[in-house]
């Protein structure tokens, strides 16, 4: 790690902490289920901690170093500086994403995850990366919805999230197919979130699908609640 991502993290740490209520740390740690610690800084001045070092971020660092301190940032414990880490990735302009962001995006998504922060990595920059490099992101999608880990499984689910009617809904629809019998919590809840937002442009085409499909449960709880 360069000094200057050091002293980047140091700094971070240091305004986190001074900006903490000590006693929400335990709380938001527990809403978590005791995954993560916990500064204890809420949404508003974490990001306000997060827009006064932005500026030095684009200004100082180059496209290697800003991967490097997001990946440095995940190495953290505290759960705030992952949020800085993916606020700060989802900032990058359209033209900053790489090819070889595949590699990274597989990292922070696998790195220490759970819900908040796979959501916020998928339906963003996944979804923008997917968008700049469809041929490499087909092949992404096709290596990740056959992998062990759930939470690639569920980001192939949800990077479609902001496509409005751009959504390719016949690789949602084949996706949810492959995984609707799938048990696990989180992927019965991404796929009906991922019905109920293409609801909001295509209900015609999604009332369709739930008519010809065997989806139960949450998924289609979920998938119907706009309908």
């Amino acid at each position: 790690m360069s000094i200057q991502i050091s002293d980047l993290i140091s700094t971070l740490n240091r305004d986190l902490s001074t900006s903490a209520i000590p006693e929400n740390g335990p709380m938001m740690s527990k809403y978590m289920k005791g995954h993560f610690p916990f500064f204890g800084v809420s949404a508003e001045p974490r990001r306000a901690i997060f827009h006064r070092v932005k500026k030095q971020l684009n200004s100082e660092l180059n496209a290697k170093e800003k991967r490097l301190f997001i990946q440095s940032l995940f190495q953290q414990n505290e759960r705030e500086l992952h949020y800085i880490a993916i606020d700060f990735l989802n900032s990058l302009r359209k033209d900053e994403i790489q090819e070889s962001d595949r590699e990274l995006l597989h990292e922070l998504i696998a790195t220490k995850p759970w819900w908040d922060s796979v959501d916020a990595i998928a339906s963003n920059y996944l979804g923008k990366y997917i968008q700049k490099f469809p041929i490499q992101g087909a092949e992404l999608i096709e290596e990740w919805r056959n992998s062990d880990n759930m939470w690639l499984r569920r980001s192939c689910l949800i990077y479609q999230l902001k496509y409005g009617n751009n959504t390719d809904f016949t690789l949602l629809m084949d996706l949810i197919n492959q995984f609707k019998s799938d048990k696990e919590f989180f992927i019965q809840k991404a796929i009906g979130w991922s019905l109920r937002q293409y609801s909001k442009f295509q209900p015609k085409a999604v009332r369709d699908f739930l008519q010809d499909s065997d989806l139960k449960g949450l998924a289609r709880k979920e998938a119907e609640n706009y309908l």
